[in-house]
């Protein structure tokens, strides 16, 4: 096992939700992945060097650097305009890939500052604000989510009257998820451009079935997160992204991180997705599925999202060891993995791996944190894989730590 133990986060699968279809190419995946594995053994040389930006492959520079290299040859089998990858190490030290385009017609090649949608990585960030309310006693984990909830959704909302916080962070609460079916893309397509609120979801969560009863099982539901940014906005009093950008954003340092907007920031690559079902990516930036919502509405850089990582997991600015500790031991067994906090709580080869990977319409991404070696890896697009392939963090592992014991 090279990563995360199973793909256990849940997601916004949105193009397909959208009623779209996705071509997935046949054959010829173990001869692929054999060919990239090669080519990511060869960073073993590189990937510790300091901190640097890679050039665009895109814009017809060879840069010679084999982990810019290793980006670009994925980027083309996995169907993908763009990408950036960033590495970041307990000492300090940092190293970036960027290739590709960040957006086409006209072609404008990738650099490792442009922001990407970071989809189901918001979580974790919503996992870390409900954690430092309960740490100053605003809120206990032992909470009923009905109590956070406007009056006439107490009783609608499946189990909200005994699904607890701590279910809702472990996707044990049985709570359904509002993407199950196309209702919600069928909003997004009359209103592209709606710019949706966390509260304004609760109808479509509400007057529905459980998955089962609350605390006795594990189910990804994109819902749980959206309950808890209604939590979040109404102990704080204040919208969402204002409550981010005192207690992450602004302490971690990460200046081009915030939830999505319109006009979309000169710094965000253009999203890219199979839109109409023929095999081929579209522009599909202009769409809003989430810019609002604590599930995934974030857009971010890889050098936010590893200080990010190090604010959370090296320097404490964000939580405390014994939040770490329970966020991340507290799980829910999810397949082949664990869901703890917000966290996917998977293993490798070289010890234990934390972290989630993200989806939003035309993006994805991945997150992954190594305790033992104090290392994250992060991977943002620019478009979802139209080939399949294996992610990018599992085939890096070797190039990062050498060969497990």
């Amino acid at each position: 096992m090279a990563c995360l133990s199973g793909r256990i986060g849940p997601e916004k699968e949105c193009g397909r939700q959208m009623g779209l279809f996705f071509t997935k190419a046949q054959g010829g995946i173990g001869r692929l992945a054999t060919r990239i594995c090669v080519v990511g053994l060869m960073a073993v040389m590189v990937v510790g060097a300091g901190i640097g930006t890679a050039s665009a492959q895109g814009n017809g520079k060879d840069p010679g650097d084999p982990l810019e290299i290793f980006l670009h040859q994925y980027l083309e089998h996995a169907g993908l305009p763009g990408g950036v990858i960033g590495i970041g190490y307990g000492t300090g030290q940092v190293r970036y890939a960027a290739s590709g385009y960040a957006t086409v017609g006209p072609d404008v090649g990738m650099t490792a500052d442009r922001q990407f949608y970071i989809g189901s990585l918001t979580k974790m960030m919503t996992a870390v604000v409900t954690l430092q309310l309960a740490s100053e006693k605003r809120i206990n984990l032992s909470d009923p989510i009905a109590k956070y909830l406007p009056e006439e959704f107490e009783g609608r909302i499946a189990n909200a009257r005994n699904a607890t916080i701590r279910d809702l962070l472990r996707n044990s609460s049985g709570i359904p998820d509002y993407l199950d079916g196309e209702f919600f893309f069928q909003l997004v397509g009359r209103d592209p451009q709606h710019g949706w609120r966390n509260v304004e979801l609760l109808p479509l969560i509400a007057d529905r079935d459980a998955y089962f009863e609350a605390g006795k099982s594990y189910a990804p539901s994109n819902s749980n997160f959206i309950l808890l940014g209604v939590m979040i906005e109404a102990v704080e009093g204040d919208h969402i992204e204002k409550v981010f950008n005192r207690r992450i954003f602004e302490p971690a340092e990460m200046a081009n991180t915030s939830f999505g907007r319109y006009p979309r920031p000169d710094l965000l690559a253009h999203g890219f997705d199979d839109a109409d079902g023929d095999g081929q990516l579209e522009d599909v930036t202009d769409f809003d599925v989430g810019d609002q919502l604590a599930d995934g509405g974030v857009i971010s850089t890889a050098e936010d999202m590893v200080k990010f990582a190090r604010a959370l997991f090296v320097d404490g600015v964000l939580l405390g060891p014994n939040a770490i500790k329970r966020a991340t031991s507290d799980a829910a067994f999810a397949g082949e993995g664990s869901y703890g906090y917000g966290l996917m709580i998977g293993s490798s080869d070289w010890g234990p791996v934390w972290g989630h990977d993200g989806i939003y319409f035309g993006y994805s991404a991945e997150f992954s944190w190594f305790p033992d070696q104090d290392t994250v890896v992060v991977f943002l697009a620019n478009g979802r894989a139209l080939n399949e392939v294996p992610n990018v963090t599992g085939m890096l592992m070797t190039g990062i730590f050498g060969k497990p014991q």
